[in-house]
């Protein structure tokens, strides 16, 4: 294992328009290594993927579905790769999940040295960003565009805000496998991790959760789980690969669509991260694979926004996309 190598491992459908400024965002945290496992996409993020690893900058495979579902099928074989094996810390997260750290630089490495020692789990709370009323899909940084969130946590009024995580970590020999919001332990030695909140609180003792909060303070998962209108549209046809018999409608608009409180602190790292998708937009190939993702992506919105059958679920959307603006 690096003594200092920072891995960060995706899994992706048809995520094409929205690749460069997350592989910008994670070389602005100082991730060394990338790693993205891809299930039967229509759109070009294959070939997004592919010549980014012709560049040296991502470690692709197809996803081989095997017991256990997509998701899991896929960090199974992620975790046999060197990226994965030899790094110290490792992050697992969707290309809508932006890692966004208020510590020290707000690099990783100052999550991880200002979280205590020892920890073999730092676990991040998820905080859920709104469409802010926005219907097209642009050609712009989601970072930039959805900047109003869920309100903070609190005891009494939302004892539930940030329970969900996503978990960097480290002593891999510890777990049994990746997964999607913190590794797994065998079940024989469940308990036996230290996980902590950002800035070392600890997060469970003995397999249970405590009573720290998972506050925002100290860093945070930006989570656009919806972007704009059209781009959930898209997100409904690709469907959900670790819940697949469920159908994405209002209900899941509703509970993602939370546009309660101004929040623009990932603006810290907009002239870093500018930087490097400018870099990766410079590369004629990339610029016409992500221009094609584009189109491919306002065609399929289009698409669904005039099949008759998804008429209720497009006014109900609608109407609500009118009221967040």
């Amino acid at each position: 294992m690096s003594r200092d190598l920072y891995t960060v491992v995706s899994t992706m459908k048809n995520e094409g328009p929205y690749i460069l400024e997350w592989m910008a965002h994670y070389r602005a945290l100082g991730f060394d290594r990338v790693v993205v496992c891809t299930n039967d996409c229509a759109d070009t993020t294959v070939e997004i993927l592919q010549r980014l690893e012709a560049m040296g900058l991502v470690r692709h495979h197809p996803t081989a579905i095997r017991t256990g579902g997509i998701h899991r099928s896929a960090l199974r074989q992620a975790r046999h790769y060197k990226e994965v094996q030899e790094a110290r810390w490792v992050f697992v997260c969707d290309v809508d999940e932006f890692l966004n750290i208020h510590m020290g630089d707000g690099s990783v490495r100052a999550l991880v040295e200002g979280s205590g020692v020892g920890a073999d789990v730092i676990s991040v709370p998820w905080r859920i960003f709104g469409s802010a009323g926005i219907e097209r899909i642009a050609d712009a940084p989601v970072t930039g565009q959805f900047r109003m969130a869920e309100l903070p946590h609190d005891p009494v009024s939302r004892p539930d805000t940030g329970k969900f995580v996503k978990s960097i970590f480290t002593n891999q020999e510890k777990f049994g496998r990746m997964g999607l919001h913190a590794p797994v332990m065998p079940k024989d030695r469940r308990g036996e991790e230290i996980a902590v909140l950002p800035g070392g609180a600890r997060y469970h003792v003995g397999g249970t959760r405590t009573g720290n909060p998972p506050v925002f303070d100290l860093a945070q998962v930006n989570h656009y789980a919806l972007r704009s209108m059209d781009s959930f549209l898209v997100k409904r046809a690709r469907g959900r690969a670790n819940h697949s018999h469920h159908v994405l409608g209002v209900e899941y608009w509703d509970r993602f669509d939370l546009n309660e409180a101004p929040d623009t602190s990932i603006a810290r790292y907009d002239a870093a991260t500018e930087a490097i998708r400018t870099e990766l937009h410079a590369d004629p190939v990339l610029a016409e694979l992500h221009a094609r993702a584009l189109d491919w992506h306002r065609r399929k919105a289009a698409s669904m926004r005039m099949d008759p059958e998804l008429d209720v679920l497009t006014s109900a959307l609608g109407a609500r996309r009118r009221r967040a603006a």
